[in-house]
């Protein structure tokens, strides 16, 4: 993660060191694509809000990995490490401090946190609780629900979100419409950093069709004469095969970038755990680490994730394999993998074994600059 974090205010652009010019006491919206620095600037601005008077505050983020990824940025900041914490952390909080936490072993994650969010409104509804933190910055806004959002608003003084409505991968209502009506400064980033210019084809191919969608390729602000990147479709493997396949690769990617985050995800844990059998046979088991896991070890090399939990972090290489199960995960897919994608930053790896949904195919296929088939490769001869 050599150059995950910002270290000098010369590690930022113009568009980014603007948001720190904002008075402390302004909430904000920052939107902007994959890799345009918005966890960044959110922790630089709680740890500009912090040493600020604003002291009682809190980033707030979806998941455990996400809040251990983050923390591993913030070390470098006054704020302690304890003010990141997951929204459902936040919630029972809140709920524990009134004496109204709920029984969540009998409900399902989607059942416990509308509950614990039904809750929570009924709480400020008779007025038993109001301005309780002098700010709270939210990271991956766009996945939070109205009545969410309706809390956040209601219990601080000042809200910092960032959003990318191309990266919601869950099922609720959607929330942006209610935080540009609601927040009065809006910050947009225009430019990114991390993507390669042949992730960023693949990404924008992911897309086509979105009438509303801003391609990266033209916006991107990666240094690819110091990072030439590489996007690599594989099909035709089982998992275990996909496996082997990634071995081989994430060998030599280990030699050429010692410093360095190398991603494994799948769209479901059942096809990761195939994944994580078939690269410890290959020897690889001392560099792994699960990282949607109690036993997640952030000091190796190796990280292994589903893609719904690997959202808002980034690899030097990445590798995205079960593709051919994607289809199984519901309307959010496209974005899904959209976001899986733009965890890459120099190489991109694709897996599946006889088909994958089309958009995917279709997608790699900016990559080519072939010659069309010939007539024997239609009938199955070349």
């Amino acid at each position: 993660m050599s150059n995950t974090w910002w270290h000098d205010e010369k590690d930022l652009v113009d568009e980014q060191l603007a948001l720190l010019e904002v008075p402390a006491d302004e909430s904000v919206l920052i939107e902007g694509p994959p890799g345009s620095g918005k966890t960044n600037l959110l922790l630089l601005r709680a740890n500009q809000l912090f040493i600020d008077q604003h002291p009682n505050l809190h980033v707030v983020v979806f998941g455990s990995l996400l809040k251990k990824f983050i923390k591993i940025g913030g070390v470098q900041y006054k704020f302690p490490e304890d003010k990141v914490v997951t929204h459902t952390h936040l919630f029972s909080t809140i709920l524990r401090a009134e004496g109204c936490d709920i029984d969540s072993n009998k409900l399902s994650l989607d059942e416990a946190r509308a509950k614990r969010c039904a809750e929570i409104s009924k709480l400020l509804e008779a007025k038993k609780i109001g301005k309780l933190y002098d700010a709270l910055l939210l990271d991956e806004a766009q996945d939070y629900s109205p009545a969410e959002i309706e809390i956040f608003l209601s219990i601080t003084d000042v809200v910092i979100a960032t959003a990318d409505s191309k990266q919601k991968i869950y099922a609720v209502d959607d929330c942006l419409e209610l935080l540009r009506g609601r927040i009065g400064r809006k910050h947009r980033l225009k430019y990114h950093f991390r993507n390669g210019r042949e992730i960023c084809k693949v990404a924008d191919g992911l897309m086509k069709g979105k009438p509303d969608y801003i391609k990266m390729l033209p916006s991107s602000h990666y240094k690819e004469s110091a990072y030439p990147s590489k996007v690599h479709p594989k099909p035709g493997l089982s998992l275990s095969e996909q496996a082997v396949a990634m071995a081989a690769q994430i060998k030599d990617q280990q030699f050429a970038y010692p410093d360095d985050i190398i991603g494994v995800m799948c769209p479901r844990n059942e096809d990761l755990d195939v994944i994580a059998d078939g690269l410890e046979a290959q020897g690889l088991g001392e560099f792994m680490t699960r990282a949607n896991s109690n036993d997640f070890d952030p000091t190796r090399q190796l990280w292994l994730s589903t893609l719904t939990a690997a959202k808002g972090l980034e690899f030097r290489a990445a590798h995205i394999g079960g593709l051919e199960n994607l289809s199984r995960m519901g309307g959010p897919q496209r974005r899904l993998i959209y976001t899986g994608v733009t965890r890459a930053k120099t190489t991109l790896s694709l897996y599946w074994n006889q088909a994958c949904p089309g958009y995917i195919q279709s997608a790699t296929l900016a990559l080519e600059t072939g010659q069309p088939p010939t007539i024997k490769r239609i009938f199955g001869k070349a």
